[in-house]
């Protein structure tokens, strides 16, 4: 045990691969070195994947120095998945962790770990610390990870099974227990070029009747986004494979394993999570899936149906963790082979003086359009636009530019409600707050472009000052959209 906080310890292996990252590796061991004292023990297992800088002979260097007990182990190069089941069979911690190499963890975050699992360990399957992202060149941590909700409400531990929006997608901010997976029989998938950490811990909590997840609000694990843009993460974009492998042999074939028993919620939400950074990012620069050729994008279309098929509608449409266009989520309910939910409307906003009503339907529906004083709009009027998903041919979306709100909007013989913007509010706003009042939950309408939720506290055991901090904290943001949209709105 380091420190003298309590009798109890706890006993971590930190295993870290190493692959390309010399100029990150001395924020890293700086952290390491830095760590509190607390109730642990630690030892630390670097696995060389064979990079070609000196990323090894760095550790290596340092090994001497470390506070921990320490060790490298060079390997030829065969990815970051089979680098971490190396580091799997030789760990002899109690729990075990993942950080990445580039990464950087404050200085209590051991510690404050510790502390938790002291207290918590026999309640919860799997433990998260809170992800701050370090976005360079800007060298001060941000708290503005699309998941980091879920430490609103302080340290607690959570059932997935009643708050499936508190899932778990990363390893390298997520402790284990080393004999549950080795029991388990979990390992890393190889081969994989996205999410292999996301099916890692799907597939454990899959094995588990009832999983618990335990959310360690005090512990701060600080993810690097490079300004390079050469991680992992960023490379992906470049290889087709990245697109559809993670659904094609991942995320379809574990849906389809949980048989009659149905998908738990939690892993749809993963999955939805998954396709909030691939649906809405078509339609920008930076994120339109250039690299695919047509076979590449017929494939994702396919992957995409065939997880959404193990998606229930009340899911699709009552995820919470991420702002999901709705847009995309009509997709996915498309390519699942289902019809739109008789609740979707013809959506209208005021701009430059002229109201546009956007209506989703299914390509190649027809619609009919009566104007404010009883005439039909001809059909020429109608823009019939299909939002490019891949290359998708289910959805279409009929806009309609009018100077005055129209009367009604039919689509194949049936009446749509009109839902009409409030003074200010865009397009995404007026489509996020209806689905929210059919799904029966309440948070700030999302705009274009954002992902982050911002809602009330949810979950069990958050205490009153928790609560209160955060109401405080959306209801400053609700009041500052509000005056902004009616600065819009003039």
């Amino acid at each position: 045990m380091r420190g003298g906080e309590s009798s109890v310890s706890v006993r971590i292996t930190a295993v870290i691969p190493l692959y390309r990252v010399e100029p990150y590796l001395p924020d890293l061991l700086g952290s390491l070195r830095a760590q509190h004292l607390g109730p642990y023990e630690l030892d630390l297992v670097f696995i060389d994947d064979g990079s070609p800088d000196a990323s090894g002979d760095v550790v290596e260097r340092w090994l001497p120095t470390s506070p921990f007990p320490a060790r490298l182990i060079r390997q030829e190069n065969a990815g970051v998945s089979a680098a971490r089941n190396r580091g799997l069979d030789e760990a002899a911690g109690e729990w075990i962790t993942f950080p990445d190499s580039d990464d950087v963890l404050a200085d209590d975050y051991f510690a404050s770990v510790a502390r938790f699992l002291v207290r918590d360990a026999h309640r919860l399957d799997v433990a998260s610390a809170r992800l701050l992202r370090l976005r360079e060149p800007n060298p001060t941590p941000e708290d503005v990870h699309a998941l980091s909700f879920r430490f609103a409400g302080g340290d607690r531990v959570v059932p997935l099974s009643a708050y499936p929006d508190f899932f778990q997608l990363n390893v390298a901010s997520a402790f284990f227990r080393l004999g549950d997976l080795r029991r388990a029989g979990v390992r890393f998938r190889t081969g994989l070029h996205a999410s292999e950490d996301a099916l890692f811990v799907a597939e454990y909590l899959l094995g588990l009747p009832s999983p618990r997840l335990g959310l360690v609000a005090g512990a701060s694990y600080i993810y690097r986004r490079r300004a390079s843009r050469d991680s992992a993460v960023d490379a992906f974009r470049t290889d087709q494979r990245a697109y559809f492998e993670r659904f094609e042999a991942g995320y379809e074939p574990l849906m389809r394993s949980c048989g009659e028993s149905g998908v738990p919620e939690w892993l749809q939400s993963m999955f939805l999570y998954e396709c909030q950074w691939l649906l809405p990012v078509q339609f920008t620069p930076d994120g339109r899936a250039d690299v695919l050729d047509e076979e590449g994008r017929a494939r994702v279309l396919r992957a995409l149906g065939a997880c959404a098929v193990h998606v229930s509608e009340s899911r699709l449409f009552g995820y919470d963790a991420t702002a999901l266009p709705l847009e995309s989520r009509l997709l996915l309910q498309l390519l699942a082979g289902r019809d739109l939910p008789r609740w979707v409307g013809a959506y209208a906003v005021s701009e430059g003086g002229e109201i546009l009503t956007s209506t989703p339907m299914r390509l190649g529906s027809a619609v009919a359009v009566t104007c404010s004083e009883g005439s039909r709009l001809p059909a020429s009027a109608v823009d019939t636009v299909v939002p490019d998903y891949f290359g998708q041919t289910v959805l279409a979306v009929a806009r309609i530019t009018t100077s005055s709100p129209l009367r009604s909007v039919t689509v194949d013989g049936r009446a749509r409600r009109i839902v009409r913007a409030r003074r200010g509010e865009q397009l995404a706003e007026v489509t996020d707050r209806d689905r929210r009042r059919r799904a029966g939950s309440w948070a700030i309408p999302a705009r274009e472009g954002e992902v982050r939720v911002w809602k009330p506290i949810t979950g069990p055991d958050a205490g009153p000052v928790h609560r209160l901090r955060r109401l405080l904290r959306v209801a400053r943001r609700q009041l500052a959209r509000t005056i902004n949209r009616r600065r819009r709105g003039r």
